[in-house]
């Protein structure tokens, strides 16, 4: 078991961390506006997307957030975290799995474990981190696999 970071004050670089720290991130109330602006700034022009009342056509509890606002918060919060402020480029996601629906006003936070590391013959660091998103219940909403 590895060392345990909530939202650090400063960036936290590759090289010291290691392969089980666990990086958790401060919550976000996901906004009408979130949803309302990325599904329309992305082509997510599905009523339930763009208001309650077509979600509730739809048979939705609420207003539901695309999933993949869902990664782009969790991306946005581990930034913040202090976990990958220093990143330089992604390089991929894998299993990436969308579990529970995401409504509007909905609570989420990110806790993201480090499975992997090395250096390259460059000299740079590659990390790769399970990550999984979960709500106000502690329910997990999304999950991934990020190097």
């Amino acid at each position: 078991m590895g060392k345990e970071y909530h939202d650090q004050e400063h960036w936290v670089k590759i090289q010291d961390i290691d392969v089980g720290d666990t990086f958790i991130t401060r919550s976000r109330v996901v906004t009408r506006s979130d949803v309302e602006c990325f599904a329309t700034n992305n082509g997510f022009t599905l009523p339930f997307f763009l208001s309650e009342r077509g979600a509730k056509e739809a048979g939705l509890e609420s207003q539901l957030a695309p999933g993949l606002l869902t990664v782009s918060l969790c991306v946005g919060l581990l930034i913040q975290s202090g976990f990958i402020g220093t990143v330089i480029a992604s390089m991929g996601v894998d299993q990436l799995r969308f579990t529970q629906p995401v409504y509007v006003y909905d609570e989420i936070r990110v806790e993201a474990e480090v499975t992997a590391k090395k250096q390259t013959s460059k000299g740079n660091w590659v990390c790769s981190y399970k990550w999984t998103v979960k709500n106000q219940r502690n329910e997990s909403v999304a999950s991934g696999i990020n190097t």
